[in-house]
């Protein structure tokens, strides 16, 4: 089980990383105000991916699930505004 949790957070950071520079760039290159709250949202998927990551390989650096479902929750809330923003 353990294999799998890596390679899992291992997955969510990178391709959260990638999904933040793609957003980023494109955020520079058109200016639109959606792009930046799902580049943020990309961002703190990047930064959960990298505490989920050190969860694996540090055990006294242990992170709640709350902190996990607070940070699911300011995701969903920058994709929200995101789409509601005109």
């Amino acid at each position: 089980m353990e294999f799998i949790s890596i390679i899992l957070s291992a997955s969510i950071t990178v391709f959260s990383l990638g999904l933040f520079i793609i957003s980023l760039v494109s955020y520079l290159k058109y200016k639109n105000k959606k792009l930046l709250f799902v580049s943020a949202a990309f961002f703190i998927f990047l930064l959960k991916g990298i505490v989920m990551s050190s969860n694996a390989f540090v055990e006294e650096f242990s992170m709640s699930m709350i902190l996990f479902g607070v940070l699911d929750l300011v995701v969903l809330i920058a994709l929200f505004v995101a789409t509601l923003k005109r």
